[in-house]
């Protein structure tokens, strides 16, 4: 029977995988959430199971390659990879279970070096996999999401509860949801706003080229000072406005606070969706415009229904973009008041509590890992068929 090579990029992930389950740190064990813990590797947390996981990862690279068709192995690489990814949570969850105590309430299990090491292993398949499924939206859709639903199964279903950073979420729970919807609200209003100064830069660009330069000269500046100088340096100027101008201190604009941030997200927002614009109606086939104008249409019908439809893939890539920015760029936002799940981050820090960081940390990453896929559905959604064709 002829065997399919094992592409190098699998045999990375599994070599990772099986490193992963095999050094002395799967998760870590505390007798509260700021002491120094006990790490225990993978044998220790679950005893014999531990030899699934070995026979998961070793079958990618053994039995998986038996499968001939192309479609079908890749999809069983795909399931392989969610598989172990699943399997690392509920286990952990497991360990943690094991190791919570009546006598010590305080008691902390979390997730260490292993853990996530075996998670970036099935990522790496399982980004492996999903690649290699090329135009087969069901398959590819269920490879991908299939690990964060089960994942999401077993947090619904209590398996995993024990864990420190479960139990941080239940601690904070009101607290938590009330910081994401800010979080998702300051971003939100951002982009929103980004979008129609961007947009209205970038048509602006195209239209009148001497105003291209200062347009993008003033983009690109903002673009380079770090996120937290550009907060401090709103800090000042809007304190002032605040105390000289009573409408806006009614409005709540403060040196501190919503209004600096929702300022400094904004304008990191302008670029990628300015870029995008400018560029879209730019690479627009100049006998496009012509039939336009030929078929008797004036600048600005040509603009509304020629232009616009064909750049709008294009712009909402730039919203695209802009809009994992800001969600990224809000966590930095607490820092001077704004609040948002940075604070978690922030918080964790300042009490050396990793798993608080990490509870925020990783709802941001989730968050804007959920905006970048909802964008691009809603990207091909709207792409013109004509303009889609083309592409493929």
């Amino acid at each position: 029977m002829r065997l399919s090579r094992v592409d190098r990029v699998v045999l990375a992930g599994v070599t990772l995988g099986l490193f992963s389950i095999s050094i002395p740190a799967f998760v870590t064990y505390r007798p509260n959430r700021l002491a120094a813990g006990e790490s225990l590797n993978l044998w220790s947390a679950i005893g014999a199971w531990a030899i699934l996981f070995y026979l998961l990862w070793l079958s990618l690279v053994i039995v998986v390659p038996l499968v001939k068709n192309d479609t079908a192995r890749n999809a069983a690489t795909g399931v392989l990879a969610n598989a172990l990814f699943v399997l690392g949570f509920l286990f952990a969850g497991i360990a943690a279970t094991d190791l919570a105590s009546s006598e010590n309430p305080f008691a902390r299990t979390s997730l260490a070096a292993g853990f996530w090491l075996n998670t970036l292993a099935a990522y790496i398949v399982l980004v492996f996999a999903r690649q290699n499924l090329g135009q087969d939206r069901v398959l590819g859709t269920i490879t991908t999401y299939a690990g964060f639903g089960g994942a999401a199964l077993l947090a619904a279903g209590g398996f995993v509860n024990e864990l420190s950073i479960m139990q941080e979420l239940v601690n904070n729970e009101e607290r938590f949801i009330a910081e994401a919807l800010r979080h998702l609200t300051l971003s939100g209003i951002a982009v929103t706003i980004g979008s129609v100064i961007g947009v209205t830069l970038g048509i602006i660009a195209f239209k009148n080229r001497a105003s291209e330069r200062p347009a993008f000269l003033f983009v690109n500046f903002v673009q380079t000072i770090p996120s937290l100088a550009l907060f401090g340096l709103m800090i000042a100027p809007l304190a002032y406005f605040s105390d000289t101008v009573p409408f806006l201190r009614q409005l709540g604009v403060e040196g501190i606070g919503t209004a600096p941030a929702l300022i400094a997200l904004t304008l990191y927002s302008l670029l990628p969706i300015t870029r995008n614009t400018f560029t879209s109606l730019s690479i627009i086939p100049s006998g496009v415009i012509d039939a336009g104008f030929g078929m008797g249409m004036s600048r600005r019908q040509l603009l509304i229904k020629v232009q616009i439809p064909l750049a709008l893939p294009v712009v909402l890539t730039g919203v695209r973009t802009s809009a994992v920015q800001a969600i990224g760029n809000t966590t930095v936002a607490a820092l001077i008041g704004a609040g948002g799940l940075g604070t978690f981050v922030l918080q964790g820090l300042g009490q050396a509590a990793p798993d608080l960081i990490l509870l925020g940390a990783i709802s941001i990453i989730f968050i804007a890992l959920a905006a970048d896929t909802a964008l691009q559905a809603l990207i091909t959604a709207l792409t013109p068929k004509g303009v889609s064709g083309a592409a493929q």
